[in-house]
């Protein structure tokens, strides 16, 4: 029998924990839960020749953003042009290791392993070879993809070319059009992949105990949070995908809580400590986040000075508090509805990694702006904070079980 399409096919959603019994699906086909609408499995047409194409491009786009100038600055007749491995290597050569590192592994090692991944598995499945090394990418890709922040760093980037644009003349090279180009097919490819879909590809349909109707625990059942397989509570290990299983992530809500206490910790200094240092002439000007909001609003560039606004100050601080209400309603339940709730989880987990802005921002300008004594511009005390929190934040959501709304509304 072929896999290039769904046979019916039992699955447990992630956030409802709803069975759901997914109809016979054809190519362009999606289906989404029965009790929660979260999307649980799409089948786009010629989905594997379309990531080997975008994936395939995404690789080229990326090795020529490494070849080529990114971006240019002069000023006063002085001039410096970067590439984009300079773009973010510079931080470890002005001893900001850990950031540099961050960069490092977000932008360049995490999005080259998740496209060489994602190629190498619609390959070999379709050429139908060595399943041991489908399972292991498939593995690979679902963790890697919520890390995914290349177009965020692109907008940082944009950002810092707003700030500097009052003071020296930017350029841009043929590295960062070949990065918009990487962009865009990663985000492409991203959009093709399904967890599911590939694991049905890879080891067929899961073998499931009996089935009847509501949440899988009230019948003795549980889904694999890896790949999506209905299973018996007591088994310890899915039978597909050889992922350890739980019928709710262990301490889940004292994990989160945790989480966000150390978050709203680094909170206070990545607010009150200036992010940026910016030396010019031998005098050093520091630079909060909101001193860089307040400069961008005085220079007129009111819409970027609002997304730095909503992303820097407004969503950390709401996303720490959402999911401290969504704890909170587990043990004091409210009037509003369990849909209500799930809404706000997702906006929450969406929306999490666009924080990073004002590190990319921050990093930007250091690789770009390093002039010797005439100017120069190095990352503050408070950007290792800032990072902090958007990392802590985006471990908090995914520590967050959402099946335990559900359980508070069917008990």
């Amino acid at each position: 029998m072929s896999r290039s399409k769904f046979n019916e096919y039992a699955t447990v959603c992630d956030e409802c924990d709803l069975v759901n019994i997914a109809p016979p699906i054809d190519e362009g086909d999606r289906f989404s839960c029965a009790r929660c609408n979260h999307l649980l499995v799409s089948s786009p047409s010629k989905r594997l020749e379309r990531i080997l194409a975008y994936g395939s491009s995404g690789l080229l786009m990326l090795a020529l953003s490494l070849s080529f100038p990114f971006l240019s600055f002069s000023t006063s007749g002085i001039g410096r042009t970067v590439t984009f491995w300079q773009s973010m290597s510079v931080l470890l050569t002005e001893h900001f290791t850990f950031l540099g590192a961050l960069l490092i592994f977000v932008l360049l090692v995490l999005p080259a392993c998740y496209l060489v991944s994602v190629v190498l598995l619609a390959w070999l499945i379709k050429k139908r070879k060595n399943r041991l090394i489908q399972r292991l990418l498939v593995r690979t890709i679902t963790v890697i993809q919520p890390w995914l922040m290349v177009d965020v760093f692109l907008v940082g980037v944009l950002v810092a070319l707003v700030k500097m644009q009052s003071m020296a003349d930017i350029g841009f090279g043929l590295s960062f059009w070949s990065f918009c180009g990487f962009v865009l097919c990663l985000l492409k490819s991203v959009s093709l992949v399904d967890r599911r879909w590939f694991w049905y590809q890879v080891a067929g349909a899961a073998h499931c105990p009996p089935l009847g109707e509501g949440s899988a625990r009230s019948q003795g059942l549980m889904g694999c949070h890896f790949c999506g397989a209905v299973l018996a509570q007591e088994d310890a290990h899915c039978g597909r995908c050889g992922h350890s299983t739980h019928s709710r992530r262990p301490a889940s809500i004292q994990i989160t809580i945790a989480l966000l206490v150390a978050a709203l910790l680094m909170y206070i200094p990545a607010n009150l400590l200036p992010i940026m240092n910016t030396t010019f002439l031998g005098v050093t000007e520091p630079s909060t986040i909101l001193g860089g909001v307040f400069q961008l609003w005085g220079m007129g560039s009111y819409p970027i000075a609002i997304i730095i606004l909503l992303a820097s100050v407004f969503i950390p601080i709401a996303k720490i508090l959402s999911l401290a209400w969504l704890c909170w309603q587990l043990r004091f339940s409210s009037r509003h509805s369990t849909t209500q709730k799930l809404k706000l989880y997702r906006i929450t987990e969406c929306v999490g990694r666009w924080s990073m802005i004002d590190i990319f921002v921050v990093a930007t300008l250091t690789g770009l702006v390093q002039m010797g004594g005439f100017m120069s511009v190095v990352p503050g005390a408070a950007a290792l904070s800032f990072a902090a929190v958007v990392i802590l934040t985006m471990l908090a959501a995914m520590s967050y079980d959402a099946r335990l709304l559900w359980d508070q509304e069917d008990n």
